[in-house]
């Protein structure tokens, strides 16, 4: 063999094990900094906005739409307002800046859609807004000669729908399960965004319906998957049934396959409305979500409350639903891994700050985007947290 093309290979093998070394290193904990707070535009800080459209676009994170409450909370008869404002923060080295010059403005407010950003842009499917559930969709980008974000409709989803769970592969995007008027879906379709006449493709169900699930794409021993983790089921009795179940969709072989139960190591935990992305070659990291002990007691009020007859009943519950809104400690604070290979969840820290709960996550170079969402029920965070992984 020509010694050159030895030492060429010798090199590449070398460069290649590392390469796979740094992908499969052990994730030990995740360091977070706030990169910024969502401002209002006269240059205050906002509330924040649960339910809103985190993504990337040409090297900028777009925050729109979300819902919040201005005046007062939900139990002191507070009214939902929805958004339909679009902020765009701009990274230069390691300084955050929100773009002041953005008067572009979503086609209507919106909160509570699904979304996940592709190479194409920021595509966003359903929620829910004044006039009830959305089946529209659209894709978002950054024009940078503009100083725009450009909205472009996609073909609307077969039905309304909130609380969607969206991921991609390559320029393909899925979306799965979400609430209808009157119950959770278990649908599950694709719309491939480099067909000049895109259009949603059914494929498999999910094994059972699930809103508020976290959907993200990752590779195992012998494939890639979409994994699905946690959500909820509306049922008939108001009380939902909170999931803690991991749910993989062979890519290849167009089947479900269930796989390990989400739990910290030791325990198992229900997860719902939580976040999620895909680190490394075989690892997915969930964050925030609602492990449901304090929303199946708010249920449970809203369900005996819209049951009983006795005025004086009614009050009573109303007002024990109302102080334990008002003393929520917050939302599920483990940091929690999946290792896709040998199909086992691991505790590896706790978030230094209240869970966001109804946002998503982002991958930003590098880096974790939590962005807004909310920490306890009806108050909002505007804060955009970075988490970086070590």
């Amino acid at each position: 063999m020509n010694k050159h093309f030895y030492i060429l290979i010798l090199s590449f093998l070398i460069m290649s094990t590392t390469h796979a070394l740094s992908q499969n290193k052990a994730i030990n904990h995740v360091e977070w900094k706030k990169a910024a707070q969502l401002q209002n535009a006269d240059g205050s800080t906002s509330l924040g906005f649960a339910g809103a459209i985190n993504g990337i676009s040409n090297d900028v994170l777009i925050v729109t739409g979300g819902a919040n409450f201005q005046d007062k909370m939900p139990w002191e008869g507070g009214k939902k307002q929805y958004s339909k404002e679009i902020h765009v923060l701009q990274k230069c080295n390691d300084t955050y800046s929100w773009n002041k010059k953005i008067s572009s403005t979503l086609p209507e407010p919106i909160a509570y859609c699904g979304s996940t950003s592709t190479d194409l842009g920021v595509v966003y499917v359903g929620g829910e807004n004044e006039n009830g559930l959305s089946n529209k969709a659209f894709i978002l980008k950054w024009n940078a000669t503009k100083n725009e974000v450009e909205a472009t409709s996609l073909p609307n989803f077969p039905v309304s729908i909130a609380n969607i769970a969206l991921t991609h592969i390559d320029n393909v995007v899925y979306a799965i399960g979400g609430d209808e008027a009157t119950k959770s879906s278990d649908l599950f379709l694709s719309l491939d965004l480099n067909n000049t006449n895109p259009e949603w493709k059914t494929l498999p169900k999910l094994p059972i319906a699930l809103a508020n699930s976290v959907a993200v794409v990752q590779k195992d021993k012998d494939a890639i998957h979409i994994y699905v983790i946690g959500g909820r089921t509306k049922a008939p009795s108001g009380i939902s049934d909170l999931h803690n179940t991991t749910f993989a969709f062979n890519i290849k072989k167009h089947i479900w396959e269930s796989r390990a139960n989400i739990s910290d190591g030791e325990n198992t935990t229900n997860f719902s409305a939580g976040a999620g992305v895909v680190v490394g070659n075989h690892s997915i990291l969930i964050v925030g979500g609602d492990n449901g002990t304090v929303f199946h007691k708010i249920e449970t009020y809203l369900s005996q409350i819209a049951q009983t007859n006795s005025p004086e009943e009614k009050a009573k519950l109303v007002a024990d639903k109302n102080v334990l809104n008002t003393n929520h400690d917050g939302f599920y604070k483990g940091i929690l891994l999946y290792n896709t290979d040998n199909n086992t969840w691991s505790k590896i820290g706790e978030l230094p700050f209240l869970a966001h709960v109804t946002t998503t996550a982002t991958m930003w170079n590098d880096e974790i985007v939590l962005s807004n969402g909310e920490i306890k029920p009806g108050i909002r965070t505007p804060d955009v947290m970075l988490g970086t992984v070590k």
